[in-house]
């Protein structure tokens, strides 16, 4: 802060900016930065007719800015030893919201071809006297369908099988000949309470396995 009075120098600031490969969705990403770090600012804006969504951290030392360019997320922060780790801490966080569980829509590609009308034996919505445990299987279901192409679910009392098909692995040479790549899913709930289950994934593509293991898990 003395410098300027007993020298000509001058103080400056450096600032850096890094364009980040991003796919995620702001939701997923707020989701990270909260848990990651505390008094985030969320600012929503307009630019070049895009709406785009800046989060700023550590007083505003460190903003990531999603939505301008379509598949970058933009770090900004001010060279210092706190910008320098923090900046570090976003940027690897943004790596690890497109391929951990939690953000396992990335993994596939959503189906956005209308489905047929559910069949009344797998309603959507819990019925009067429907246990916990189906309510959760159901729920399972939906959430996957929102994931991927090709869900197909069999249910036996407590317990639900779950068919998933898709045409992109994580893994190289995992595909079937005809582009398809089948991975099936078991929940099984020890009771009707829905509280504890038993899941089991087999698939050829063991790194997209784990994921939709660790993805179930979390119901």
């Amino acid at each position: 802060e003395d410098l300027a009075t007993y020298t000509p120098l001058r103080v400056g600031s450096i600032f850096s900016k890094l364009h980040v490969p991003f796919t995620g969705s702001t939701d997923t990403l707020r989701l990270f930065l909260t848990e990651m770090f505390s008094g985030i600012t969320e600012e929503i804006s307009e630019e070049d007719g895009k709406a785009c969504t800046k989060f700023c951290l550590h007083k505003n030392m460190v903003s990531v800015l999603i939505g301008k360019t379509s598949g970058i997320a933009l770090v900004e922060w001010e060279a210092s030893q706190a910008g320098d780790v923090i900046a570090d801490a976003v940027i690897a966080l943004l790596m690890h919201a497109q391929s951990s569980a939690a953000a396992i829509r990335l993994t596939s590609k959503p189906c956005r071809h209308p489905r047929p009308a559910e069949e009344d034996s797998t309603p959507s919505k819990k019925s009067k006297g429907e246990s916990m445990a189906h309510t959760r299987l159901v729920l399972i279901r939906d959430t996957l369908k929102d994931q991927f192409e090709s869900v197909e679910a069999v249910y036996e009392g407590n317990m639900a099988t779950f068919e998933i098909t898709t045409d992109s692995g994580l893994e190289a040479n995992t595909a079937a000949e005809n582009g398809v790549l089948t991975c099936t899913a078991k929940v099984a709930f020890s009771d009707d309470s829905g509280s504890d289950a038993k899941i089991v994934v087999e698939c050829v593509d063991h790194k997209l396995a784990s994921n939709v293991q660790e993805c179930l898990q979390g119901f």
